[in-house]
């Protein structure tokens, strides 16, 4: 059975998660553990009974997170019939990231789907600063950033961007293989270039990842790169009609350099599909 982490603030883009993620893994045996961290807001703390003040604080924010928890699960229950799914609930007091971390530690969890939110500014604009804070944290989990304007029906295309400089091993990818196989999905190994010719290490990365892909329909594709790196990739999601677009997370990887551009705050690459941030190392 799965473990699917669904962090949740109980706002509409983490209830898009959670919806997005009940369809995702709808065939799969599934156990999805709601997730929610509560902190006080300490500057409103003050005077000599601050300690007393505060313990009254985390009691009502506890209250009140069981209270939304509990609506969930209500819900749920009521409009989610799946025999494969089960439900988890767990709250702590503190920071997200830094709780959903420890939890990793000492818990099985096969992938981590969130809702994109919060700040401004480029980082905001590809996935938002909790989803962005959960990355540079937590490098060793696959995650789902789902956009809150996304309504996800169906994973019949994945476009997966790469430069043919690594080699992936078959743990990297099985994240995104399980999926592509529970759908039966089209898989769209994107090289974005100026030019096309490959050097003979990337012609032996590509060779290898056809090998690691058998099984799967999958077309490798040439994307002509006249911008930006976020426009080229975007722009070919959309030709593709993409459900989902697959990164994987290294140094001077497609993600790293996409973050990095100047043009991609005024993209909003993250208004259109999810994005599956698969770990180098698992």
């Amino acid at each position: 059975m799965k473990t699917v982490l669904l962090p949740t603030d109980f706002s509409k883009n983490a209830w898009n998660a959670i919806f997005t993620a009940l369809k995702l893994f709808h065939n799969l045996q599934c156990r999805f553990v709601l997730f929610h961290t509560y902190e006080p807001d300490l500057t409103n703390i003050l005077g000599d009974h601050g300690e007393t003040r505060l313990g009254a604080i985390y009691e009502s924010l506890e209250e009140d997170s069981r209270r939304q928890m509990d609506e969930i699960l209500k819900y749920l229950k009521e409009n989610h019939v799946n025999p494969r799914h089960e439900f988890k609930v767990l709250i702590r007091p503190g920071d997200l990231v830094g709780e959903v971390r420890e939890h990793i530690k000492k818990h099985p969890v096969d992938m981590i789907v969130m809702g994109t939110q919060g700040a401004t500014g480029a980082e905001r604009v590809l996935l938002g600063s909790n989803t962005v804070r959960m990355l540079k944290t937590i490098s060793n989990k696959p995650v789902l950033a789902v956009p809150k304007s996304h309504d996800f029906q169906r994973l019949d295309h994945v476009v997966f961007p790469t430069d043919y400089t690594r080699y992936y091993e078959p743990h990297e990818l099985q994240p995104l293989l399980e999926l592509l196989k529970a759908w039966r999905s089209t898989l769209h190994v994107a090289y974005a270039a100026r030019e096309f010719a490959l050097k003979p290490t990337q012609e032996s990365n590509k060779a290898l990842l056809r090998t690691r892909l058998q099984g799967i329909k999958v077309r490798f594709e040439e994307v002509l790169l006249e911008g930006s790196l976020s426009e080229a990739i975007a722009g070919f999601s959309s030709t593709k009609r993409a459900d989902m677009i697959a990164l994987m997370q290294h140094k001077h990887s497609f993600l790293e350099n996409l973050t990095r551009e100047k043009m991609v705050k005024r993209i909003a690459f993250d208004s259109k599909l999810p994005l599956l941030i698969l770990p180098q190392f698992l």
